[in-house]
């Protein structure tokens, strides 16, 4: 009878041990897959925006003579301009309390990623012989160009569209599992 009995107790200890040790697998595994769904998700929630513009540009006089004019270009532009977050900007941390079935996500203010200017043409270009447009003048222009860019995506909200766009796919992410999802994001004044 107490071998009996003590045998029934090691084996509902050891029943319980395995138990504990699975429980504590299967909540590793699921922390690990809310993780690695968060990294991807932060890889993903990058916002293209495509814009265009034009602008006329001036170049002023190097030989100011009466019979010469500013040399003037009309110019046309057009990119893509990518907005979101990298992690590596800034403090950012994933908190999964398993007790509370909650994800916390803070994460760096977004920024733009990326201007790529994929046209940029000279429409019109009226320049004399003395007063040329020259390849720094050109430069120039792209680099304002590409600021303009990154001007009119700031405008058009492309940093608020960024959060939003984050915050939909962690919470599609996260909450598919029955976790409820509290997503932050630093001030950018810091």
């Amino acid at each position: 009878m107490t071998i009996g009995t003590i045998t029934l107790i090691t084996l509902i200890m050891i029943t319980g041990v395995i138990i504990g040790r699975r429980t504590r697998r299967e909540v590793r595994s699921e922390e690990a897959q809310i993780l690695q769904g968060i990294r991807k998700v932060c890889k993903l929630s990058t916002v293209e925006l495509s814009l265009a513009d034009y602008a006329k540009k001036t170049v002023p006089k190097t030989v100011d003579l009466p019979f010469t004019k500013e040399a003037s270009a009309y110019l046309f532009y057009s990119g893509v301009v990518s907005a979101g977050f990298d992690v590596c900007d800034g403090p950012s941390e994933i908190e999964v309390s398993h007790a509370k079935r909650e994800v916390r996500v803070r994460l760096p203010p977004p920024r733009i990623l990326s201007v790529d200017v994929l046209r940029f043409e000279t429409i019109n270009e009226e320049s004399g012989f003395l007063n040329a447009i020259s390849p720094a003048d050109r430069n120039r222009w792209f680099l304002e160009a590409r600021a303009s860019l990154e001007k009119a995506a700031n405008g058009a909200g492309a940093l608020e569209r960024a959060q939003a766009h984050a915050r939909d796919l962690f919470a599609s992410f996260v909450e598919p599992r029955g976790y409820t999802l509290q997503f932050m994001v630093a001030d950018s004044a810091q």
